[in-house]
């Protein structure tokens, strides 16, 4: 089973209880700053990539927003539809977004990136739905750089499909490579970071 395959069957088997979980309770400390950064905007259509329980959605106002959500995981997304009912959401992998080029005005991706086996694959997904001018919220687990690398060997054995943890550099550069300027990296909490970029 590879990681993309142990990912999906590790959201299946907990959704139901996640918000409990410790993966759950890890993603809970980075809604703030999300919140925080969308409201920027007065209005705008957003979709949230990895969007889990939908849990973000539910955090932001009602009716300011056109908001679409995609995820993996088939039992989040039923999750998702239970909690959240003024959003659309779908189950879609982040390699193939089902939407059209130049669609949404923010395009979330929150605690999700670290799974991705073709990172690059994702990014150009994101920027092909994202409008001129759209903004890009990566937010994920920062780990200081000595320790990330014994961390990335070790996720290669992870049973719940976690693939690599990014630095800032790192980040940044692979966003530029596929066409989204990088415009801030800022840590967010002990073991959290929120990427932000422009198409």
């Amino acid at each position: 089973m590879n990681s993309k395959e142990k990912t999906k069957e590790h959201f299946n088997e907990t959704a139901g209880d996640y918000n409990n979980s410790s993966d759950g309770k890890f993603v809970e400390g980075m809604y703030d700053v999300l919140v925080e950064e969308i409201e920027k905007s007065e209005s705008g259509k957003i979709l949230d990539v990895g969007c889990g329980n939908g849990n973000l959605f539910t955090l932001l106002p009602e009716n300011k927003y056109e908001l679409y959500g995609v995820d993996f995981s088939q039992n989040m997304i039923i999750e998702a539809k239970s909690k959240c009912r003024n959003a659309k959401f779908s189950v879609a992998d982040a390699e193939m977004l089902p939407f059209d080029d130049d669609s949404f005005d923010i395009v979330v991706c929150n605690a999700s990136f670290h799974h991705y086996i073709h990172p690059d694959r994702v990014l150009e997904e994101m920027h092909r739905v994202l409008k001129d001018g759209g903004k890009l919220l990566i937010g994920d687990p920062y780990i200081p750089t000595g320790i990330r690398g014994v961390m990335n060997v070790m996720l290669r054995f992870s049973h719940s499909g976690d693939y690599h943890i990014y630095g800032f550099e790192e980040m940044e550069n692979l966003l530029a490579e596929n066409e989204l300027m990088p415009v801030s990296s800022i840590r967010t909490g002990h073991r959290t970071a929120l990427y932000i970029a422009e198409k």
